[in-house]
């Protein structure tokens, strides 16, 4: 009867064996595969006058999940225990996928990005992700998720009915660090969504003609409004300060700046 029981208990130290085979060909030192599940919110955050809310950036400013720069790095140890490390980079996610790299079973960083994260202007989103310390396993392909976001700002300039009844004329630049962009502006509509680099303040300047008298005003550069932050809309807006007063009432993320226009000098030698 002895004998009877040594078959299940062989049975069952087989099983525990072909288990830890297993796991040691999915961890151990050898080769494996990874794929990326991305996901690109469109929605970002929305400032404008003293609410905050959401908003969808247009789909065409959304970028595909396979357009992304992939960067991927990692360590590995060898079959004779010796610590290595990898670095390799795609121009697209969808490279990366079509050409399935065997990868050495290790610890993996990945760094996605769409767009340049220095360049200001219409339609130039920046897009980034990560994923760090992801691992890859022997004999097997690993999918792993991650999200990127608008890793920048933008804003539209608007301005008043009023604005446009008190002046004509209206020329307005939006100054960054390193950028300015400048409107003639004839409609209270929007300007187009315009991206910049978060974690700077921007300034405002521009001129004008009075409707009534015909004289010429300029608008001295002044800051409007705090640091920027990244994913995320501002809506900067424009109006006449109030009925025969000479400035414009700045509103942009929740705060106001009174900006004094000052009169050009036709014939300032005379």
């Amino acid at each position: 009867m002895k004998h009877l029981w040594m078959i299940p208990m062989l049975a069952a130290a087989l099983l525990g064996t072909a288990c830890s085979a297993e796991d040691d060909l999915q961890t151990g030192a050898g080769e494996g595969n990874v794929s990326f599940s991305i996901e690109v919110p469109a929605e970002i955050a929305q400032i404008e006058t003293r609410a905050t809310s959401g908003y969808a950036l247009p789909a065409e400013l959304v970028p595909s999940v396979d357009a992304f720069a992939l960067q991927l790095t990692g360590t590995y140890l060898d079959a004779q225990n010796l610590s290595h490390t990898y670095q390799n980079s795609w121009e697209t996610v969808a490279a990366f996928h079509a050409e399935k790299p065997d990868l050495n079973a290790g610890t993996y960083s990945a760094t996605f990005t769409y767009g340049e994260a220095s360049v200001e202007g219409v339609g130039k989103p920046y897009f980034t992700g990560a994923l760090t310390n992801f691992e890859v396993k022997a004999n097997k392909t690993s999918t792993y998720p991650v999200t990127c976001k608008l890793a920048n700002s933008c804003f539209t300039l608007q301005v008043s009915q009023w604005m446009l009844n008190y002046y004509k004329d209206i020329q307005l630049t939006i100054h960054t660090a390193t950028n300015s962009f400048t409107y003639t502006l004839t409609s209270t509509q929007p300007t187009e969504l315009v991206f910049v680099n978060p974690s700077q303040v921007l300034s405002i300047s521009g001129s004008a003609v009075k409707s009534q008298t015909g004289v010429e005003v300029e608008f001295p550069k002044s800051s409007i409004g705090g640091s920027l932050a990244a994913e995320t809309k501002y809506a900067v807006q424009v109006d006449h300060g109030s009925a025969g007063a000479g400035s414009l009432k700045i509103t942009f993320d929740g705060t106001f700046t009174e900006v004094a226009e000052v009169e050009v000098e036709l014939n300032p030698e005379v």
